[in-house]
């Protein structure tokens, strides 16, 4: 069925059926590229080339197929569909729950985004009335459009099995059979249980990332060094939403800015580089595979609301109000706090002053909800420690050795002292992004906790008369049998905490951990070919690959 209703918002999502045109001819070339001899290959390296072919041959497919559509109206109607999908998106995060696979949403989602981005590239044909052109083709547009998040889906599936092998080299394998003369990626017992309890656990933490919300804070900037309102920037989001003729969000942009300009006194330099700075053009969209490798690219359409096409040969612009409101949302929240925004914004000098004072902040965003969950506790603890107070009223400086301690508490009931790295790590939603997480803990993250624990180990009696000689609430006690653990305080959930050295804890686990529950269970798995049973604990990849 081409398309659902639900809520009265559309939806178009994948349909199985093309497997039949695809995967015989993507087989029959990994067959003989790679499968002359072999039945199942499980070789890291080797799987991972054949997981780069198929990448390589789906993003191909689906360029291929957005180059040959070149309506401009099936491209507004992805738009629209894509405006629908940000009100159920919004819905989910309440909550709601959507009566299709919650997955296939979330894929129609990321390929929509992408094959807006692409159309932006291409010369596309006009039509008398767009919306008359779209009702006379909508079940060709479903069609079309079905076909196209296949084939996207697949792209994106060959990455994410690419990023999984890269980071646990015995998960992933293919194998080809021979019978049915079709290729199957294979992912080995007993991963698919991790995977699982992954997918599902996140879930149970997004409800408490702590975002760094300055919104607020961007427009009274606007305001008092650009001078115009933030609502004056954005009026015609509003039109768009009022005015019958506008709600199909094309517009002629150029004369929408000349409005601005000559009905305010807005600094003409900020005003053009704010727009250009949140539109995606022919000229730097990114190719089909950057967009699937760096879905959190600063060019991405998540980022950039306004898209430029040509029609006809005459330059148009599609803004929706909800892609608008979304991706401001996402500047604020999950990008400014990491001093990311759009380079074209680099001119205005007080904005990019703006930018790094927040990058510079946005920590205490996370700090503050885990100190409010330590005083429930009464537990004593200090934060951003860069000395110890010791006997004589001097202090043991360590931010110019290990670096300061970020918090450091003492559990007096299980006889713990916790040393606490926070981590406001930006949201991530998938295997190639949390590889980078990933990567930054082990190689960097990792090592500078240790140096901290170790420090604190050998310097018990330094931590002990600190907390003895302090002004604000001294406490006398014996810290010498007390065990000293590392931890990551981190704001959002990453594919890491599930395989760290050190424990990591966002915001719900963090509150878990105070009510001495355990938030990394241990599995007891069986294996299927020999009867024998493992007790896996965490770091839970780890321990599959020395056991298992």
């Amino acid at each position: 069925m081409p398309g659902y209703n639900i809520e009265g918002k559309r939806i178009v999502i994948s349909d199985d059926k093309y497997k039949d045109i695809y995967w015989p001819e993507l087989s029959e070339l990994l067959k003989e590229k790679f499968f002359q001899t072999e039945v199942e290959i499980t070789d890291p390296k080797t799987v991972g080339e054949i997981l780069k072919f198929s990448f390589t041959f789906f993003c191909k497919k689906l360029e291929d197929k957005i180059q040959s559509e070149k309506r401009f109206s099936f491209y507004l109607f992805c738009h629209n569909l894509h405006e629908d999908s940000i009100e159920l998106h919004q819905k989910q995060i309440e909550g709601y729950r959507l009566s299709i696979n919650e997955e296939k949403f979330a894929g129609s989602r990321r390929i929509l985004k992408i094959i807006l981005e692409q159309s932006t590239k291409y010369n596309l044909k006009s039509a008398p009335i767009f919306f008359k052109e779209m009702q006379d083709n909508m079940l060709d547009y479903c069609t079309f459009l079905e076909e196209l998040i296949y084939i996207g889906e697949w792209a994106f599936i060959s990455s994410e099995y690419l990023a999984r092998v890269q980071l646990f080299p015995k998960a992933i394998g293919v194998k080809y059979e021979r019978k049915e003369k079709e290729i199957a990626f294979l992912t080995y017992q007993p991963y698919p249980l991790f995977f699982s309890y992954i997918f599902n656990d996140l879930n149970n933490h997004n409800s408490e990332v702590a975002l760094s919300d300055c919104i607020h804070d961007f427009k009274l900037l606007v305001e008092d060094k650009y001078s115009i309102k933030y609502d004056d920037l954005c009026y015609f989001v509003a039109e768009n939403l009022q005015k019958p003729e506008n709600r199909l969000g094309v517009t002629h942009f150029p004369e929408i800015v000349k409005r601005i300009k000559a009905n305010t006194g807005v600094d003409h330099t900020f005003l053009d580089s704010f727009y250009e700075g949140l539109t995606i053009t022919k000229k730097n969209a990114l190719s089909i595979e950057a967009c699937f490798y760096k879905n959190q690219d600063i060019y991405r359409h998540m980022y950039r609301p306004i898209l430029e096409y040509s029609i006809d040969g005459k330059q148009y612009h599609i803004i929706g109000a909800n892609k608008w409101l979304e991706s401001i949302s996402q500047l604020s929240t999950n990008c400014f706090p990491f001093g990311i925004f759009p380079p074209e914004w680099k001119v205005n000098n007080d904005l990019k002053k703006f930018i790094e004072k927040v990058d510079n902040t946005h920590d205490k965003t996370l700090q503050n909800p885990i100190i409010e969950l330590i005083k429930t506790k009464k537990y004593p603890y200090e934060v951003d420690i860069e000395s110890f107070q010791s006997v004589k009223k001097q202090f043991i400086n360590i931010n110019n050795t290990i670096g300061d301690i970020d918090i450091l508490f003492l559990d007096l009931n299980n006889k713990k002292i916790y040393v606490s790295e926070c981590k406001h790590n930006r949201s991530r939603f998938d295997y190639n992004n949390w590889k980078r997480d990933y990567s930054n803990f082990k190689d960097k993250y990792e090592k500078q906790l240790k140096r901290k624990v170790d420090w604190v180990k050998d310097n018990i009696v330094v931590i002990q008369n600190h907390f003895k000689l302090r002004a604000n609430d001294p406490i006398e006690v014996d810290l010498n049998d007390f065990e000293v653990v590392g931890i990551f305080i981190i704001n959002a959930p990453t594919l890491y905490m599930y395989n760290s050295q050190s424990k990591c804890y966002t915001i719900h686990d963090f509150d878990r951990l105070l009510k001495s529950e355990n938030p990394y269970p241990d599995f007891v798995i069986t294996s299927e070919d020999t009867g024998a049973v493992y007790t896996i604990q965490h770091p839970y990849f780890d321990n599959i690959e020395r056991q298992i």
